[in-house]
């Protein structure tokens, strides 16, 4: 396996929400717990597990959880498990890429905008109005599309570029839904990775390919605040006015925030990452790496 593929499963040291122990949670680690319990779920309460599944005419009958519960669905059984497996090992990249928050947002953009989609289009015809079992190996494939369109040099075994592995999987999908006629789960399918794309780029990923996005700040970080004028105090003594006579060091200016040569020292790590893998930055290069993304994030 070509050094750039490896690299992308490889544990990242990612901010967690909450931490157990010595392990930071994250949201990948949430999403592949959730989901592995809904298999017991499964061996213990077989009508208790149907409830979170997207059903289209379900959530019009007000089941409005099961937009958001989908992705958590799975049964006990290899295919599933394999997608949580591949999920837990590749998700764990695009979140240290995106980050937390970031990360956080292209997943409920991803877990929301097609459930709700098919709710409405549901409503135009029955063939529409399907059972659409996915779990997380929907979000697995939008990950790859997205890591794909970052990294477009990136290629499986040195040989099969990443996006043409993404396109042999989602074609392989659609053939699947189309020959079983089950056009609602297509054009779930096809709305999940316009999703994942379109989030993926408006969040500052993807920017390989000419994707349309919405106009959000691609570095991420916040604008400054104005600094309000401290208003005089009032005092009915004589003021002292300070001038160039007043001894002592002059006050410090306010620490900057990250610059333009910041975020394009990330990007460069970042891309010499996804071109030769992990193992190729120096170890004074990865910790540039942390100290750059935890200065970005947290700004």
């Amino acid at each position: 396996m070509s050094d750039q593929f490896a690299a992308m499963f490889r544990r990242r040291p990612n901010d967690g929400w909450f931490r157990a122990g010595r392990y930071d949670v994250t949201t990948t680690d949430i999403l592949c717990v959730l989901s592995i319990a809904s298999m017991f779920v499964w061996g213990i309460s077989r009508s208790l597990w149907q409830n979170l599944p997207f059903i289209p005419f379900a959530v019009r009958d007000f089941e409005v959880w099961r937009v958001v519960t989908w992705p958590i669905a799975a049964e006990p059984a290899i295919w599933p498990l394999l997608g949580i497996v591949f999920f837990f090992l590749f998700g764990q990249q695009i979140e240290a890429l995106f980050g937390r928050e970031k990360f956080f947002v292209w997943i409920a953009a991803v877990t929301l905008v097609p459930a709700i989609s098919m709710t409405f289009l549901g409503t135009l015809g029955a063939d529409l109005d399907v059972f659409a079992e996915f779990g997380l190996s929907n979000l697995f494939l939008g990950g790859i599309w997205v890591y794909a369109a970052t990294y477009p040099g990136v290629k499986w075994f040195e040989v099969v570029p990443l996006w043409a592995l993404a396109a042999v999987f989602t074609v392989l999908s659609l053939l699947q839904f189309s020959g079983t006629g089950n056009t609602g789960r297509i054009f779930f399918l096809l709305i999940s990775v316009g999703t994942a794309l379109v989030a993926g780029r408006s969040l500052g990923l993807a920017t390989g390919w000419p994707i349309p996005h919405l106009p959000l700040d691609g570095t991420g970080r916040r604008k400054p605040k104005k600094s309000k004028r401290a208003k005089p105090s009032r005092s009915s003594g004589p003021r002292v006015v300070e001038g160039p006579w007043k001894s002592g060091p002059a006050p410090m200016p306010p620490p900057a925030g990250p610059s333009a040569a910041d975020q394009a020292e990330l990007d460069a790590l970042l891309d010499k990452i996804g071109a030769n893998g992990m193992d190729s930055l120096s170890a004074a290069e990865k910790q540039r790496l942390n100290d750059l993304s935890k200065r970005l994030r947290n700004n």
